[in-house]
């Protein structure tokens, strides 16, 4: 703790965040070993962050400590830090998690699927807090701008981990006994579903986890994470030099679980309205959210459905994952069928399978090979590579080499498993991916009342382990959410949520 005092002149800088995110091992050994950078960073966000401040006053910094706090936990420094010391740390996040909507979430604001804007809505405003700040730094001879990555979602993992921590040494409540021990002994008792028994709540509070950012992966794996905070920091940009792929394709394929904050709904409201209120009294109920996602692509052969304007002009219907209203669709062995109403004309998705040799139907397949035009590109990828250094530093070109995959347009559908949906609910789940830089928004809707449905907002997190041909595995799903009854010029009922991939699916996609 000797080093502390340097934090007061001592900030955390987009230096020390691309050294881990293009970490080969030597990075990490100099940060961590050499500089302590684990117990610093400590001090950095402790200190700099409050509870009692609703604003920051130096939002960059801040991004960056929570972000730095992240990367550098592990499984053994989490169980390790005193009661204390979580609790210090626990208190200073809480604020972005509970007052999410007045901190950075996203890239660009979340109303527009549409990009790049006009210059003039350059700061236009979203649902998901405000742009990020961009930066400039001089990173290996070259001066870079950046985007500074989005700080609830850096609190929500550093929390979340922290969260389960404590669970692991906390017993359950005794009041646990009064439910059935298992699904059985529910249906014995005719119990209807949704119904909980003391196997789910076990298993949901020792066994689901969050996996924790790994450093024993090659810098390539987080290539969409460099993508972004180098091209996606200005959304007026017409010409993205550095910008490469931002979210490989077949990503969110598979099983997911993990756990969904929901604050007391009177306190909420009450900390909305009083922002004198500390966040720290907003208590936060877990419940465990699972589903299986599948990827339908449009195709270059086929018009993606149009994303509907919002009422005042101002960007597309975020509150409608930027989907037409009432659209039907119609599944197909190989794709979705999906009807526009507004536009009296049909499209067709065709469902992504990245565990087959040929991802696609024969027939697209082969229509595929005709031509091809897309927003998307394939996971082949060749690293940035960057010239000899010159004399004047700035005179340097970065070029990324994408092959086109023929995507115009991805759409997510998805639903509850059984096991899950006896317990906690059954829901079915559909969004869409923005093409700028892969934010995914979905719709999480209750069967027979979409009336009660929330939209969730996410950025996919940096991948902890693994890699097939086709896409990336261990990835973590983070972002937030909202319900969709609240006027969209309030604050809504709203919280976060941290999804992992189930590991038989990562094993199972590691086949060819």
């Amino acid at each position: 703790m000797a080093a502390h005092p340097a934090i007061s002149i001592v900030k955390p800088s987009g230096r020390q965040y691309l050294m881990l995110l293009e970490n080969d091992g030597r990075n990490e050994r100099q940060l961590v070993s050499w500089a302590n950078l684990p117990d610093w960073v400590l001090g950095v966000v402790a200190l700099r962050s409050g509870h009692t401040i609703p604003r920051l006053s130096d939002p960059e910094c801040i991004s960056l400590g929570v972000w730095l706090l992240w990367m550098t936990s592990t499984k053994e420094r989490v169980t390790a830090e005193t009661a204390v010391v979580r609790t210090t740390l626990t208190n200073a996040i809480i604020p972005f998690i509970v007052r999410g909507y007045q901190y950075p979430s996203v890239f660009a604001p979340d109303t527009y699927f549409y990009l790049p804007l006009c210059e003039e809505h350059n700061d236009a405003p979203g649902f998901s807090g405000p742009p990020p700040l961009v930066t400039q730094i001089q990173y290996l001879g070259h001066k870079l701008n950046l985007a500074v990555p989005p700080l609830t979602s850096a609190a929500l993992l550093s929390f979340v981990v922290r969260r389960e921590a404590w669970q692991d040494t906390v017993p359950l409540s005794s009041r646990i006994s009064r439910l059935p021990t298992t699904r059985q002994e529910a249906i014995s008792r005719d119990l209807v579903p949704p119904s909980l028994t003391q196997e789910d709540v076990r298993d949901f509070h020792y066994h689901t986890r969050t996996r924790f950012f790994q450093h024993d992966v090659t810098s390539e794996r987080l290539d969409k994470d460099w993508f972004r905070l180098v091209g996606c920091h200005t959304p007026s940009a017409e010409e993205r030099r550095l910008k490469g792929i931002v979210y490989p394709l077949g990503t969110l394929v598979g099983n997911w679980s993990g756990r969904i904050f929901v604050p007391d709904l009177f306190v909420h409201l009450n900390a909305v309205m009083d922002q004198r209120i500390p966040a720290v009294s907003v208590s936060l109920v877990q419940e465990r959210i699972a589903c299986t996602f599948e990827e339908h692509h449009c195709l270059s052969f086929s018009e993606p459905l149009g994303a509907p304007p919002r009422r005042d002009g101002l960007g597309e219907d975020i509150f409608n994952a930027w989907l037409p209203q009432d659209m039907e669709i119609t599944r197909r062995s190989d794709g979705l069928d999906i009807f526009d109403p507004s536009t009296g004309r049909s499209t067709w998705y065709e469902t992504y399978r990245p565990n087959r040799r040929s991802p696609y139907s024969t027939q697209a397949h082969e229509r595929l090979s005709k031509g091809v035009e897309s927003q998307w590109y394939r996971q082949e990828v060749s690293d940035p590579i960057t010239q000899d250094d010159t004399d004047d530093a700035d005179e340097y070109e970065d070029f990324v080499e994408e092959l086109p995959s023929g995507v115009q347009d991805i759409i997510i559908t998805g639903q509850t498993c059984e096991k899950q949906g006896e317990a906690w609910g059954y829901y079915s789940y559909i969004g869409r991916i923005r093409p700028w830089d892969g934010l995914v928004v979905f719709l999480r809707i209750p069967p027979l009342l979409s009336s009660s449905r929330i939209r969730l907002t996410t950025n996919i997190a940096t991948p902890a382990a693994g890699y097939s041909k086709v896409t990336f595995t261990n990835v973590v799903l983070v972002g937030r959410w909202r319900d969709t009854a609240t006027d969209e010029h309030a604050v809504g009922f709203e919280g976060g949520f941290v999804l992992c991939q189930e590991d038989e699916v990562n094993s199972a996609s590691m086949v060819a």
